[in-house]
């Protein structure tokens, strides 16, 4: 069954759910978009028919700008917006644990430009795929404040301090190929390859039995600790 949201396009492939960002022009996150991420991670958490969910854009240059600042205002001002149910973190913190911690394999493919909250997002899925000419950028240290969607935090446990610190403070855009050599994006391949790669992969992990893919996230969550207990500590 294909479900349409305003901000987000879903389609299924058996058991693969396929998520495209669409908030022309820009692909900005939204208030609208946080509550339907919620809602839908809500939806999947019970959903054992969904093995793996993989998004993308429907913008062909943009993947996620950045999160619109107007709402990120609002969302901090107006106590009927979504937000967090926890005071110890904010809404983009609770809304990428929420995706990190789903039975479901999740999976980014990023063809275009790749922003602040769009990269902090990703950052919580379990893999990341891109094209070489996309751009990876963390801007918030520009304007005096650090990346605080869970990005900081998620960024250091993948690709280590030195390189996150290089990512972070530099503010600069990171190509596909960059983030692939430094480790927070899986691969680096052309469009079409791209496409092609990810959807085998996608079809191959949802023909995986759960058990299997269960044990498998508990034991690397075990070996390498969880980013969600960190959000609790900035």
């Amino acid at each position: 069954e294909t479900r349409t949201y305003q901000p987000l396009n879903t389609r299924r492939d058996g058991r693969t759910l396929f998520v495209d960002f669409n908030n022309p022009p820009l692909n900005l996150i939204n208030a609208q978009m946080i509550g339907e991420l919620f809602d839908l991670a809500g939806s999947l958490a019970f959903d054992r028919e969904t093995a793996v969910v993989v998004f993308g854009s429907a913008n062909p240059e943009f993947f996620v700008a950045h999160f619109d600042l107007n709402d990120l205002l609002r969302l901090s001002n107006d106590p009927t917006a979504p937000r967090s149910r926890y005071d110890d973190i904010n809404v983009m913190q609770a809304l990428a644990t929420a995706w990190q911690i789903l039975p479901q394999v999740t999976i980014g493919v990023v063809d275009g430009i790749c922003r602040g909250a769009g990269l902090e997002f990703i950052l919580a899925l379990d893999m990341r795929f891109s094209t070489p000419k996309s751009k990876f950028c963390l801007p918030e240290a520009s304007g005096g404040i650090l990346p605080a969607g869970g990005g900081t935090t998620r960024l250091a446990m993948l690709i280590g301090p030195a390189r996150a610190r290089e990512v972070i403070l530099s503010s600069r855009d990171f190509t596909g190929d960059e983030a692939a050599a430094y480790g927070f994006v899986n691969r680096s391949l052309a469009r079409d390859d791209l496409n092609a790669y990810v959807n085998t992969l996608a079809h191959d992990v949802a023909t995986r039995p759960a058990g299997s893919v269960a044990a498998v996230d508990e034991v690397i969550k075990s070996v390498f600790g969880s980013a969600v207990d960190a959000q609790f500590a900035g």
